[in-house]
This record gives C-alpha cells, sequence and structure tokens, in this order.
C-alpha cells in the first residue's frame, strides 16, 4: 500500500494551559494534534482551532455532563476532528452523535460486543494493539465497526516501534491514526515502520518490518 493512502498521525500535546498548549503546537512540524484535557476550559478551547492545525480533544474522563452538552450546543465543536472519551467509562448517555460532535469512544468500546449499544452515542471509536489483543482482533473490530457505519482510529499507548509497526501496517483501513508513541519515548530498541511530522511511512522489509536494534 502506498504511503499516500495512509491517514496522517496525530501529536500528543500534554495537559497544560490553553495559551501553553498553543505555542507547543505553533512550533511544531506536525499537522494535526490531539490535545489532552483536565476538564473543559470553556471560555478558551475554541482557541486551539485559530492555530489552523487540525486539532483534536482528548478529555481522559475528566469532562462533566455539563461540559458535554456545551459542546454538543456549540457549533463550533464541529471544527474538532474528535473528542475522545470525555466521561468516565459507561456514564455516555449524555453524548448524542448527532450534536455538533464527532464523539470518539477509547475505554467504552472494548471488544466488537460493545458497538451495537454505544451505536446512538459515538461516531468513532479508538482501536489500540495493546489494548485489543493483537492485529487478528483489531481487524475484526474494524471491520464490524465499519458495518455500523463509524469512524475508526488506529490508536496506540506510549510504546516502540514493535507497536508502532504493526498499527501502521493495517492503518489504511481507518480513518484517524494517532501512531506518535514511539515518537514520545528515547529508549526505542526496535526500527521499522514509522511517523515523520505526522507522516506514516511504510516499511519495505518483510512482514511488519521490525528488526532490533
Amino acid at each position: 500500500m502506498s504511503n499516500t493512502h495512509l491517514p496522517e498521525s496525530s501529536y500528543t500535546i500534554s495537559i497544560a494551559g490553553i495559551d501553553e498548549q498553543i505555542e507547543k503546537i505553533q512550533k511544531s512540524e506536525w499537522n494535526k494534534f490531539k490535545v489532552k484535557c483536565k476538564g473543559l476550559d470553556r471560555e478558551n478551547i475554541f482557541k486551539l482551532l485559530d492555530t489552523g492545525k487540525g486539532i483534536s480533544l482528548d478529555s481522559n474522563t475528566s469532562f462533566s455532563d455539563e461540559d458535554c452538552e456545551f459542546l454538543q450546543g456549540n457549533e463550533f465543536s464541529k471544527n474538532f476532528l474528535y473528542v475522545e472519551q470525555p466521561r468516565p467509562v459507561g456514564e455516555y448517555f449524555i453524548l448524542n452523535k448527532s450534536k455538533n460532535v464527532n464523539w470518539m469512544a477509547d475505554e467504552d468500546c472494548q471488544d466488537i460486543t460493545y458497538l451495537e449499544k454505544l451505536h446512538p452515542h459515538y461516531s468513532s471509536i479508538n482501536i489500540k494493539l495493546m489494548k485489543c489483543g493483537g492485529l487478528t482482533p483489531a481487524l475484526e473490530l474494524i471491520s464490524e465497526a465499519k458495518k455500523f457505519g463509524y469512524k475508526v482510529m488506529i490508536g496506540c499507548m506510549t510504546e516502540s516501534s514493535v507497536g508502532i509497526s504493526a498499527g501502521i501496517a493495517i492503518s489504511g483501513l481507518c480513518d484517524f491514526a494517532d501512531l506518535d508513541g514511539a515518537s514520545l519515548i528515547s529508549n526505542d530498541f526496535a526500527k521499522g515502520s514509522f511517523v515523520e511530522g505526522g507522516k506514516l511511512i511504510l516499511s519495505e522489509e518483510p512482514g511488519l518490518g521490525i528488526s532490533l536494534l
């Protein structure tokens, strides 16, 4: 598969004040960013969009029901690529996927049995190989999610190029990518497929193209 047919990866911006997060985004060569939040700064959150970059929010379950209603009721929310896991696991009933926000399930979606009950609430799901059990379960989950009309992201933990290479191998089946894990560590012990400025670069070696350093 050509690199040009792969989604572009986001880069993680850690929890900080909005101004500090904007400064990091503006200094980066990447084009897409997942901005970590601890609660929702309603007065300033839309300033992130002024960077002109592709912005997603990852609340790590820190948004209240009122925060979610605020985002759903604001048309500017359509400009975020997605908003990931806004509420604690199982507390997603306030979410309405038809109201301005591309809500993305992370911890709320563990396997294919969750897809039907999440359907009224989430438009997208985040699949992480380290959480779902590897490539085969991930492929099954992608296939079933597409039947329901979900958008799919291939995500990652903070991990080495072994996991990132596996994620890139199936990224062509996905709509979003968040595969910056190996870019965030200094002790990577392998090489293979990789991410450069957000662009996913497939190894030309056999299989997953992984070799140990």
